[in-house]
């Protein structure tokens, strides 16, 4: 069994036109059953090593909030902001996790949807990018082995969860190269408060959207150098199967 963990960064709602968070991801961190304890213990051991004030029942790793000094982070020096999260993803890396994701550039996005449904029509980018995500984990756990199968564990979005749900039944009784033969359940959705496997995939995705932000021509922020050095030892490229996502979308919405 393999925890799929599903995070989202650049969520602004139905406004597409946000010009300091032009792209949105989704992305999925991918925990073997028999690895995920042992993470998490090196996730509390490396904390406790950088914030030992902190209380791993208390304290939520927020990428935003490390990135910015906010939140749980307010007041701490950036050199330990930058360590504590080069260590959690380094912890990734020793376990060979894997992460993969799904970036939409929301102007595109936006044309897209508008040639496809109209004006009156909003399908939340989440929405688009999932079954992307959906697919290359599928994918990923048939490589992996015959056996192999996964559960996705999702932050506790109320404006995706009943679709998200609907979508994991419709895609496991579609044919072909879109169906979720390998995903059990309907998944789950959590506080990440409560999830420190949650929280190290809110650091991930945030590092892809800074990594795809930056293929646009967006300025580099120094802070995010290492954090994207290091994603990249993480990453899995799938190969997604788009149009037939994009029609299989378009057939749902409609």
């Amino acid at each position: 069994m393999h925890l799929i963990y599903l995070d989202e960064s650049g969520n602004t709602g139905n406004n597409l036109a946000d010009p300091q968070q032009p792209v949105f991801v989704l992305g999925g961190l991918i925990v073997p059953e028999h690895t995920w304890q042992a993470v998490e213990l090196d996730l509390e051991r490396a904390l406790e090593r950088h914030l030992p004030s902190a209380s791993p029942k208390d304290f939520e790793m927020h990428a935003g909030d490390l990135r910015q000094g906010t939140g749980c982070f307010k007041g701490i020096p950036v050199k330990t902001r930058v360590a504590l999260r080069d260590d959690w993803l380094g912890i990734a890396a020793s376990h060979d996790l894997r992460f993969i994701y799904r970036a939409i550039t929301k102007n595109r996005y936006e044309r897209w949807m508008r040639s496809a449904f109209g004006t009156n029509i909003r399908v939340n980018p989440h929405l688009a990018a999932f079954p992307l995500v959906a697919q290359v984990a599928n994918s990923f756990l048939k490589s992996h082995s015959p056996e192999a199968l996964g559960i996705f564990i999702s932050d506790d979005n109320r404006e995706v969860v009943s679709d998200i749900e609907r979508f994991l039944k419709l895609l496991r009784a579609t044919p072909g190269t879109l169906r979720l033969d390998r995903i059990i359940e309907k998944g789950f959705f959590i506080d990440s408060r409560k999830s420190l496997l949650l929280q190290l995939a809110d650091l991930c995705t945030l590092h892809a959207r800074k990594l795809e932000e930056r293929k646009l021509g967006l300025d580099p922020k120094k802070i995010d150098d290492t954090g994207i050095e290091l994603l990249q030892k993480l990453l899995h490229r799938g190969e997604e199967a788009f149009p037939d996502v994009i029609q299989w979308l378009q057939q749902v919405q409609k």
